[in-house]
């Protein structure tokens, strides 16, 4: 039998406020991607790299983003991970977008749009984290948010809330049970 405590906990970890959390993140990441900022250069010598101040931070909200929303997926396939008043460990795996996108059966072209997650694993598990990676055996190399991989990474974002919004759209059920559907204005 699940206590009151457990029914609250499994309401605020509804799909729907994994959703709110990404959206949010995903419009801090916009809004630093496209304000004035700026420019940091380095020069070792040989080569002389420039990207903009807030590269790492819109990297870390996108990364972010993107798992809040698969983690909205997850959820919505699987309520038993927010049952007995703690998440599951299905759910807390560290920062690996890509495996968290494998597991998921109802994600649009989960192939198609599998590059996006595995190139900010790469930086949120390293550089945009820290300022080197983790271990000698990881990517250090800071990568720049160009144009077209925010165009690509904006796409995915498009394209998984609107799945996200179908599916909760129709009835959904708890891990205890309950059912509900959520309208979108």
């Amino acid at each position: 039998m699940n206590s009151q405590k457990e029914q609250l906990f499994a309401n605020s970890a509804h799909p729907l406020n994994w959703y709110e959390v990404a959206k949010l993140m995903h419009e801090n990441a916009h809004s630093l991607q496209n304000m004035p900022q700026g420019l940091v250069t380095c020069n070792d010598g040989v080569n002389s790299i420039t990207r903009p101040t807030s590269n790492r931070s819109v990297f870390l909200l996108a990364a972010f983003a993107l798992e809040n929303l698969i983690k909205a997926f997850l959820i919505y396939e699987n309520p038993q991970y927010i049952r007995g008043g703690k998440l599951s460990r299905q759910l807390l795996n560290g920062h690996s977008l890509s495996k968290l996108q494998k597991k998921c059966k109802k994600i649009p072209s989960p192939k198609r749009t599998l590059y996006v997650f595995e190139t900010l694993e790469m930086g949120v598990n390293s550089w945009a984290r820290y300022p080197c990676a983790t271990s000698i055996d990881r990517e250090s190399v800071e990568r720049t948010v160009t144009p077209e991989f925010w165009s690509a990474y904006s796409n995915v974002f498009e394209l998984y809330s609107k799945k996200l919004e179908i599916l909760l759209s129709k009835k959904w059920h708890g891990p205890y049970g309950e059912a509900g559907y959520v309208t979108f204005e």
